[in-house]
């Protein structure tokens, strides 16, 4: 799905929008690439060997302080050099990369992977011969080399990549399910603030690399939202799967699709979950960890009108 289109489902009606969706969804693999989750945002080849692309998720000075986070696309068979930079936290996404650390063997980054990566240690990241590779990346952009800091850099030639032979990382995540980008527990967590359980795990927990608050991935059952509701921190969220919807108070529903970003500051009143004909997941941050809510009532109303305005698509 092309920036384009996005743009016109954004400019729809919510339940109009999520008809045209499945067809959209069905032409990203077009020319020959298979479909990954996440837009692909701008083209930072010239740093790279092979095809690689880059998008900004989360700002810090614009969203609660949160680290930054990136979302990288590799074309197969596409890597960095060998570089350094400040601590990051790698989380793969889609697909099937390589991440490898200076005097050690290269492991292989699957989706809900986290790699730890310290403060000027020396490695490359990339995709593996044979797949697209999306990751997320979480790091200090303000970071500054020590005097005397020794790194190694060069590419990873041809002849190097072919001869890897990865392992798989120390804490491999469990298998996503079905269509989700990432596992989740068997047993729904039941709440009075949501209409229906919804399914919580936590994707990056703490201490981590690039010392960012939790990440807990929630999904939503199709039909799922919960109350409005006041975070003291604010709240980031990040779509990963289905078609998913976000009110912040005074402001319009607006549609959220896989890669889309919600910031809601703090004190200020929201409510998000599942399209009335879709399933929802999406990544929860809460700046400075707070898990200081204020719940409301439910936005029957808000919620009622789509609901209301359009038969039940199949999923």
């Amino acid at each position: 799905m092309n920036k384009e289109d996005r743009r016109k489902m954004k400019d729809l009606k919510p339940w109009v929008a999520a008809l045209g969706l499945a067809a959209m969804i069905g032409n990203a693999g077009a020319e020959g690439k298979e479909p990954l989750p996440f837009p692909e945002g701008h083209d930072i080849s010239a740093y790279f060997t092979g095809t690689v692309h880059r998008r900004d998720l989360i700002e810090p000075e614009k969203m609660g302080g949160v680290p930054q986070t990136n979302v990288i696309t590799f074309e197969p068979g596409s890597r960095s050099a060998w570089h350094t930079h400040g601590a990051m936290t790698v989380i793969g996404i889609a697909g099937l990369g390589i991440y490898q650390e200076w005097g050690k063997p290269a492991v292989w980054i699957r989706p809900g992977d986290v790699i730890e990566i310290p403060a000027g240690v020396s490695h490359w990241h990339g995709a593996a011969k044979n797949s697209r590779f999306q990751q997320f990346v979480v790091y200090d952009k303000n970071w500054k080399a020590p005097e005397g800091l020794k790194v190694h850099t060069g590419k990873v030639t041809d002849a190097e990549y072919d001869a890897l032979k990865p392992v798989d990382a120390a804490n491999r995540a469990g298998e996503p399910k079905g269509k989700f980008l990432f596992a989740y527990p068997a047993k729904a967590t039941e709440s009075p603030n949501f209409t229906k359980p919804v399914y919580i795990s936590k994707l990056l927990g703490k201490p981590n690399a690039a010392q960012s608050p939790d990440w807990y991935y929630v999904v939503f059952p199709r039909a799922a939202f919960n109350r409005w509701h006041v975070h003291k921190t604010g709240q980031i969220l990040i779509a990963t799967d289905g078609v998913g919807l976000h009110q912040i108070e005074g402001g319009k529903i607006e549609v959220m699709l896989p890669g889309d970003v919600a910031w809601c500051p703090p004190g200020v009143a929201h409510w998000h979950g599942a399209a009335p004909w879709s399933s929802f997941g999406h990544i929860a941050i809460n700046p400075g960890d707070s898990h200081t809510v204020t719940w409301k009532e439910f936005p029957e109303s808000e919620y009622g009108s789509l609901a209301r305005a359009k038969s039940d698509p199949e999923e």
